[in-house]
């Protein structure tokens, strides 16, 4: 015998995530994931800010200064223009602002308590943006420098978590994208997803625009950087800066591939001309030209918002089945790649103070409108002209042809008959001999003849299905039969070794 030495274990308790929760735990719940990301930002910039003063000898020997630094640059990561030394700084650190709005998409839908439906997930986007906005009010206005944040910007912090937490939650999987999904018609839906990839392009291009800048001009770069940071480590402290800025020039480069252009200060800067002046001793800006007129690289630069153009159209000429829902696809992924592209440029816009350097970035606007058209014009072109004699403008309904119904055989026999017998009662009528029509006469004859061999045909298939009946019977009974003298013979023989 096998007794148990020790009791059994109870199961552990398995959390379901099908089962939704309550609605004030997913509201607790955001409410704590905007906090976690409001306060690893805070911590993100004062480390940064800490390596920056360990790294720089001449940046001083006071650590609470550095902190409060640390607090200004999380400012200005959440678009609040900041005040440094009486010296307004509007230019946001791009870098750092991608890394929050990247945390606050990616933990919209993580850890427990997610919401289910889209009243739990509304609610979920709207705890996390308050939370949020509150955390870096309180840590921007009471623990940084005094009159380094005003009051009236915090609302940029809100806005900033809105937007990421409601594309987290727009994502695959939830209930927002599921109705969108539903209600959305196809060229809708392929349209925005064209306007990403036009999107990722010309973002992606005008990164390709800064690397060819600093190469070609690195030169220049290595000697500005030995103007402005001596040592390596001064080197290392101005290379950290200029890293948080990169987005910032990349998203002027994007202006640069479409020909408007960007500005630095009172410079202008496009393929097709420039106006030069004398920058800052900031390496990053190495990259802009450095002679007047036009850019035989930049021209080449060109060509790139009629690839972008091309690629928003490629879903959905893959998908739609006509060329007019491709042109409507075609025409919302410009139109959103141009809105895209013209706010990035808008918070990328800034500058230092309010003199010669107050602006930095290309013209949101302009910038807007010229990649509307560059790229609307290819996207377009390339739907209505893509398998223009295989794909159809507009879908057609077909009408199913309705078919002609058969013609009975016997309403055409008694019609026969009943004409003949017509005839000739008004022939006997009118005392006139009767005239039959051999073709009548030859029709009711077969038609008797078609009758008489179906009856005949009827009565034979009864009669066969009672032969047939009646042999199952029989079958039936020789069976039972069988059985009982199967029976008979197992009771004799039971009896027998009694």
């Amino acid at each position: 015998m096998i007794r148990q030495l020790a009791p059994e274990r109870p199961a552990a308790l398995e959390y379901s995530t099908d089962a939704p929760s309550a609605t004030g735990l997913v509201a607790a719940a955001a409410a704590v994931r905007g906090a976690a990301v409001a306060l690893s930002g805070l911590i993100l910039a004062a480390g940064l800010a800490m390596v920056l003063w360990a790294v720089t000898p001449s940046s001083g020997a006071e650590m609470a200064g550095t902190l409060q630094g640390g607090v200004v640059a999380f400012a200005a990561a959440n678009l609040i223009p900041v005040s440094i030394g009486g010296i307004v700084l509007s230019l946001p650190p791009l870098l750092l602002t991608v890394t929050l709005a990247g945390l606050l998409a990616s933990t919209a839908k993580r850890g427990r308590f997610l919401p289910r439906g889209r009243y739990q997930e509304t609610v979920s986007i709207l705890v996390t943006t308050g939370v949020y906005a509150l955390v870096v009010a309180a840590t921007t206005r009471g623990l940084g420098p005094a009159d380094a944040v005003p009051a009236g910007w915090v609302w940029t912090a809100a806005a900033l978590a809105l937007v990421a937490t409601t594309a987290g939650h727009l994502r695959s999987g939830t209930a927002w994208h599921a109705w969108w999904v539903a209600i959305a018609p196809g060229w809708a839906r392929y349209g925005v997803r064209g306007a990403g990839i036009g999107f990722g392009v010309m973002i992606a291009s005008g990164g390709i625009a800064l690397s060819v800048g600093l190469i070609a001009h690195f030169g220049s770069a290595v000697s500005v950087a030995a103007i402005a940071a001596p040592s390596w480590m001064d080197g290392l402290g101005m290379a950290m800066l200029g890293l948080a800025f990169v987005p910032n020039a990349m998203i002027a480069g994007a202006g640069y591939v479409t020909a408007v252009g960007f500005e630095i200060g009172p410079g202008t800067y496009s393929p097709l001309a420039a106006s030069t002046v004398d920058l800052p001793a900031v390496p990053l800006l190495a990259a802009a030209p450095e002679h007047a007129g036009p850019s035989l690289i930049g021209l080449l630069f060109l060509v790139i918002p009629a690839i972008a153009g091309y690629l928003i159209v490629i879903p959905a000429i893959r998908r739609l089945p006509t060329r007019s829902e491709r042109l409507l696809s075609a025409v919302v992924g410009a139109v959103l790649t141009g809105v895209l592209l013209g706010g990035a440029a808008a918070i990328a816009k800034g500058g230092v103070g309010d003199g010669r350097w107050s602006s930095f970035g290309a013209p949101p606007l302009l910038l807007a409108a010229v990649t509307v058209a560059e790229v609307g014009v290819v996207a377009v072109a390339f739907a209505v002209l893509t398998d223009i004699r295989s794909v159809p403008w507009r879908a057609e309904r077909a009408r199913p042809e309705p078919s002609p119904a058969p013609k009975p055989r016997r309403a055409r026999r008694a019609k026969s008959a009943d004409h003949a017998s017509s005839t000739a009662a008004e022939a006997a009528q009118a005392g006139n001999p009767v005239e039959v029509d051999d073709t009548d006469a030859e029709e009711v004859d077969h038609a008797e003849e078609i009758d008489h061999a179906e009856e005949i045909d009827h009565a034979e298939e009864v009669d066969s299905a009672e032969e047939i009946d009646q042999d199952a019977e029989i079958a039936d009974d020789e069976s039972d039969r069988d059985g009982e003298d199967d029976g008979d013979e197992g009771s004799a023989a039971d009896l027998d070794r009694v």
